[in-house]
């Protein structure tokens, strides 16, 4: 897991729902490398790291991505702020490992763990 991940996970601890949003984002390994993502929605330094899930939602809006790619963000920023809200029709977008994962951190949300 990188430094930045390894942060995250870290501080997502202890609140089920970002604890899946952020697990979600790791294993996906899709938004935490996109360069309007890191520079928008991700607060990094030696001490920790967070998201903020409003400008990551926004982030999803903006940029140019796959329609899958998109849910997963919008997903994680539902898990972890239960304002925001995401269309569950969009999950026809994913493809089987993406499926699994999306499932997968619907569960640790609802259920933790």
């Amino acid at each position: 897991m990188n430094p930045v991940a390894e942060k995250l996970a870290e501080w997502a601890s202890g609140s089920t729902g970002t604890e899946a949003a952020v697990e979600l984002l790791i294993e996906t390994d899709f938004w935490l490398t996109r360069h309007e993502f890191v520079e928008r929605a991700l607060a990094d330094d030696d001490g920790g790291a967070s998201i903020d899930w409003v400008a990551a939602r926004d982030v999803a809006l903006d940029v140019q991505c796959s329609r899958g790619e998109r849910f997963v963000l919008l997903l994680a920023c539902s898990l972890a702020d239960p304002d925001q809200t995401v269309a569950m029709s969009d999950i026809a977008a994913l493809d089987g490992r993406n499926l699994k994962r999306v499932t997968e951190a619907l569960h640790t949300a609802r259920f933790g763990w």
